[in-house]
């Protein structure tokens, strides 16, 4: 399994802040992978790299940026289109930089069907902001790393040396949402599992509204007399009622409705007959 990292979280180089241990740390494991500075590009062949950045003034300032690196993009394109077919299939490792801001969802199905093409392409997905949904689509199209493109020139360019290596790169904030996911899943299993039983009982709703009073008269423990006078009916039509009642709670006796009624009917305790 890879490593991740949250670079967003992390200070810029010079920041006075408990968060300077964390990026001294980051930077010393980024600096012991194959440098990326100019003097080392003459030594180290260049890796092949594709730019995708449909604003033409941030394509060219990076292109720029990663010319002194190994990085230096051997295309720099407007669209996915311009750059797709030489990502293809070939089996060699490619690094595929691209804007993932605009129609976020096609650019990942774009980078899915890349991927399952070449599984050596890495992909950089860089945003504007971070927006969790996108993160978590991002990651299951198979994107190495989702960065904003705020951070500085140096966080960018450790983190192509890590995602070589075969390390994910992204906001922290995606681990507390799929924390999240799992409590509820397993909070709607165990919600599931105590209403099994319920489940297997007969519905409520099958009571007529004056089988329902009736009923609760059972678990106050009346007689068919009393029930009787309550309501201003016979004693007949009461015992018609009860059977009816016993017959549709699956209940053999007075006793068992009542049980059943306490269990069904607490909630509710005080409806009305019209």
């Amino acid at each position: 399994m890879r490593n991740t990292y949250d670079l967003d979280s992390l200070p810029h180089p010079g920041a006075s802040s408990a968060k300077d241990v964390a990026y001294s740390r980051y930077m010393e494991l980024a600096r012991s992978v194959e440098p990326s500075s100019a003097d080392h590009a003459t030594t180290v062949r260049p890796i092949r790299t594709f730019l995708v950045e449909p604003n033409a003034l941030l394509r060219e300032g990076l292109r720029r940026i990663l010319s002194e690196t190994v990085y230096a993009p051997s295309l720099a394109a407007g669209s996915l289109d311009e750059v797709s077919s030489q990502c293809g299939p070939d089996g060699g490792t490619v690094v595929l930089i691209a804007d993932a801001s605009r129609e976020h969802e096609e650019f990942c199905r774009q980078t899915k069907l890349l991927k399952e093409q070449n599984p050596n392409a890495k992909v950089v997905m860089l945003v504007e902001q971070y927006d969790l949904n996108h993160v978590l689509t991002a990651f299951r199209s198979g994107a190495d790393a989702y960065l904003k493109k705020s951070i500085s020139y140096e966080v960018l360019v450790k983190s192509l040396d890590l995602v070589l290596l075969g390390e994910a790169i992204f906001p922290s904030a995606i681990i507390d949402l799929l924390r999240d996911q799992e409590a509820r899943v397993e909070q709607s299993k165990q919600t599931s599992a105590s209403e099994g039983p319920q489940e297997m009982s007969p519905p409520t709703k099958g009571l007529s509204v004056r089988e329902t009073v009736i009923l609760r008269c059972l678990m106050d423990g009346d007689s068919n007399k009393l029930i009787a006078r309550k309501f201003d009916i016979t004693e007949a039509t009461v015992k018609v009622h009860v059977k009816a009642i016993l017959r549709k709670i699956q209940a053999k006796n007075r006793t068992q409705a009542a049980i059943w009624a306490a269990n069904h009917l607490a909630a509710s305790r005080g409806a009305t007959v019209s």
